[in-house]
């Protein structure tokens, strides 16, 4: 007769708080990621001098557009142009110290990162997500220097177009000897200024993503025109004037918004994307990771695993979520607002700790998976008491399917030739296995003995090896017949389901 006996046990609270914060268990195997975070970081730098460029090449042909303006908006357009240049200048000069700072930090801070990622997975993180707070505080420091300026540039341009307007008031206001010559003055000169902002309109239209930054605004401006327009050809020429000479600093106002704004998108469009491809770096990084087993100052095993396989893949799908985002922001790099971009920068930080849960997930499942074979030795330690013997612990003792994620197949036999199987399989919960010891026979077997032998080995499980028994020890007829064969078993390609 045969039978089966299980009993739930599970680690204790303690031990396993005890082994989640056992850093020293748990580090990268590869050990460049300065050298990484580096080359990334240089390559995000030439990517961000790229995208300077189309606006240098913008304010050249502005400077040139501005000299063939005909009226008063001429002087007031040629020394716009010079101020932005200015501002220019200085903003591509900070954005490059700032990117040599933050080159030099990682270089210095490079040798004490190798050494944390040495000392284990905490203190890596630990100090690789100071280093990336340290980048985004320069970006945050950019974005104040970028505002700081701009305020100066609004109070430049405020006195220079009130000069402007005292200029074209005196053309306005001259004196001539017929009425006929101050009509046709204000002609010429609302004929002249009106073309002039228009072609000021068309160039905003043309050259910046003003629909991205401020939607609509440019379209009201040209209802302006039309009105300014209409105001010409009717010969109400102070109105066309006076619409003209409002448009313009309008648009003058909307040119330094678009300005400032596609500056602050830059910011917030590179700090995002290099945020993220740094965490893609750590992550790639951390593919493979090396873990300690045994107390310090002992005997300590080390073992270097692949951390998808213990986490059945979620390293890789938590590496495509975070491509999904790089997908998203390098085809949206033409059309995304910068609110959008703030958007997707919070997700993307919300997403940061996952890898610390992803690699502690498969430190635990190593340290589990060894844990079920010491639990089956223990078993196989107690059954020897009964006369049972192991005969050949490589031929007789498995994961099965040959899969150190699955249950642990032990099989013990006695000089009567009668086998006890014992298996500890894994539960959804943290450090909760269910041990399942049974006895194959031919002969009838006294079932309150086996039961008795069976609390026996549960209870000295709970009193030497600390493990906490969950609920009653389950008794049943049949044993489980597919563990009978440990070839079988470690040939098995897909784990069955537990049986009731």
């Amino acid at each position: 007769m045969s039978g089966r006996k299980e009993r739930y046990v599970s680690i204790s609270e303690a031990d396993l708080r005890r082994l989640q914060e056992q850093d020293s268990r748990l580090r990268s195997v590869q050990q460049d990621l300065p050298d990484r975070l580096n080359r990334m970081r240089a390559e995000a730098n030439q990517e961000m001098q790229q995208r300077l460029l189309p606006l240098e090449q913008r304010a050249k042909q502005q400077e040139q557009e501005a000299q063939r303006l005909g009226s008063h908006l001429g002087n007031l357009e040629r020394e716009t142009q010079q101020r932005l240049r200015i501002q220019r200048q200085d903003f591509q000069q900070a954005v490059r110290e700032s990117e040599v700072r933050q080159q030099q930090a990682l270089l210095q801070e490079g040798d004490r990162l190798t050494s944390a990622m040495r000392a284990g997975f905490e203190k890596q993180r630990t100090e690789y997500l100071r280093i990336t707070a340290d980048q985004r505080q320069e970006y945050l420091a950019l974005n104040q220097h970028l505002e700081q300026k701009f305020s100066e540039l609004l109070e430049e341009e405020r006195q220079a177009r009130e000069t402007g307007q005292r200029m074209l008031q005196q053309q306005i206001d001259r004196v001539f000897d017929t009425l006929e010559q101050e009509r046709q003055n204000k002609a010429k000169l609302a004929q002249e200024l009106l073309t002039d902002v228009e072609q000021i309109w068309q160039q905003i239209d043309r050259d910046y993503p003003h629909q991205r930054f401020a939607p609509n605004q440019l379209a009201d401006l040209r209802r302006n025109l039309e009105l300014a327009k209409q105001n010409l050809a009717t010969g109400v020429f102070e109105a066309a004037i006076a619409t003209s000479q409002d448009t313009y600093l309008k648009l003058a106002d909307l040119r330094l918004e678009l300005e400032q704004k596609e500056q602050e998108w830059l910011l917030y469009y590179t700090a995002t994307l290099e945020d993220l491809r740094t965490l893609i770096t750590e992550v790639q990084t951390h593919r493979q990771i090396e873990i300690e087993l045994g107390e310090a100052g002992g005997e300590v095993e080390t073992f270097q695993e692949e951390v998808d396989y213990w986490t059945d893949g979620r390293l890789t799908a938590y590496q495509q979520k975070l491509e999904q985002f790089q997908q998203q922001l390098t085809a949206g790099e033409s059309t995304l607002t910068t609110e959008q971009i703030q958007e997707l920068g919070q997700q993307i930080e919300a997403l940061r700790p996952e890898l610390a849960d992803i690699a502690n997930q498969a430190k635990m499942q190593v340290i589990l998976s060894q844990m079920r074979a010491e639990i089956a030795d223990n078993v196989v330690e107690m059954l020897e008491s009964y006369g049972y013997q192991l005969a050949d612990p490589k031929a007789d003792a498995s994961y099965e399917g040959a899969d150190y994620r699955n249950a642990y197949v032990v099989k013990v036999k006695n000089i009567a030739g009668e086998e006890v199987v014992t298996v500890i399989t894994p539960e959804k919960e943290l450090g909760a296995n269910n041990i399942s010891i049974n006895a194959f026979s031919d002969r009838f077997l006294d079932e309150e003995q086996l039961r008795q032998r069976a609390e026996g080995i549960f209870n000295a499980l709970h009193d030497e090896s600390g493990l906490e028994l969950q609920g009653q020890t389950q008794c049943y007829e049949q044993p489980q017949a597919e563990y009978q064969d440990i070839e079988q078993v470690k040939q098995r390609q897909n784990t069955p389901k537990k049986p009731s």
